[in-house]
């Protein structure tokens, strides 16, 4: 199963058929709209994880209503809510936190965040993660609103992580900024399987995926980066997913790559819509 964001305010369940991805009829054949809090604004979908308690989280960099204004948001949602539209159970803006975006062109307003991953608490603590708000190892218990894991939003403008505790009460605490060491930052994801957090960048940095890690001081850097398959396009692939070590069959596990609106392999033009694209990655 695979969930995806459509950066128009939709989201769809994704299920295998034939080998191809196509929407879970269960849930939706068509995708679900989503809003902001109180039903209202088009939310610039561009990335999504999923948390510890299985609600789907959200970023948006603009409403598409008011697309020339910033409106950097994590949205939270209820998937086993009824109907076919969805409110956010929780919402997070951190708009003010990014003033260089708030310009009036549309352009800049569409630089902020572009992905998000959910990295758990257990993974930090044991990397040894030094907490920037304390200067010590961090402690999960020091904030008992967050739940068990934080979340790292990344910042199409220049490449940069942004770390958040997410609290129950809709408040969120800042962690500050993690360096991908690449220009910009389309997805973020963490593998189990590897032990990291996975920041991907489409075609302004060479379709780039770079796996970080924990270092010796208690930093998050970049450990190794990878590219895409040489028969992939060059475009805006901007969605990256590795399966779980789980689904492994004679060491390899399914990757998928999503584009953002261009025509996949064939000829034609970005009217053509989205495309997935199916590889592997090793177990």
């Amino acid at each position: 199963m695979l969930w995806a964001a459509k950066n128009k305010n939709w989201l769809y369940k994704l299920v295998k058929s034939n080998g191809k991805w196509i929407p879970d009829t269960t849930w939706s054949a068509t995708g679900k709209q989503i809003t902001f809090t109180g039903g209202s604004g088009q939310p610039d979908s561009e990335g999504l994880t999923v948390g510890a308690n299985g609600h789907i989280y959200v970023t948006s960099e603009r409403d598409n209503a008011n697309n020339t204004v910033p409106k950097d948001t994590i949205l939270e949602f209820d998937p086993s809510a009824t109907g076919s539209t969805l409110t956010p159970v929780h919402q997070w803006d951190m708009t003010s936190q990014f003033p260089q975006l708030n310009t009036g062109d549309k352009d800049d307003a569409n630089l902020g965040f572009e992905g998000v991953g959910y990295v758990p608490d257990s993974w930090l603590t044991a990397g040894g993660w030094v907490d920037p708000l304390t200067g010590a190892a961090y402690n999960p218990a020091n904030y008992p609103l967050h739940g068990s894991g934080l979340y790292f939003a990344g910042l199409e403008w220049d490449g940069s992580l942004h770390v958040y505790g997410l609290n129950s009460d809709g408040t969120f605490i800042t962690f500050g900024t993690v360096a991908t060491g690449k220009a910009g930052v389309m997805d973020v994801t963490y593998d189990a399987g590897t032990q990291r957090i996975v920041a991907t960048c489409d075609n302004t940095c060479g379709e780039t995926h770079t796996f970080m890690k924990v270092n010796s001081s208690g930093a998050i850097v970049p450990d190794v980066t990878y590219t895409n398959p040489s028969v992939m396009p060059t475009d805006n692939l901007e969605g990256f997913a590795i399966a779980p070590t789980s689904t492994c069959v004679n060491g390899s596990r399914e990757a998928v790559w999503s584009d953002d609106g261009i025509y996949g392999f064939g000829s034609g033009t970005t009217s053509y819509g989205h495309a997935l694209y199916s590889g592997t990655f090793p177990c």
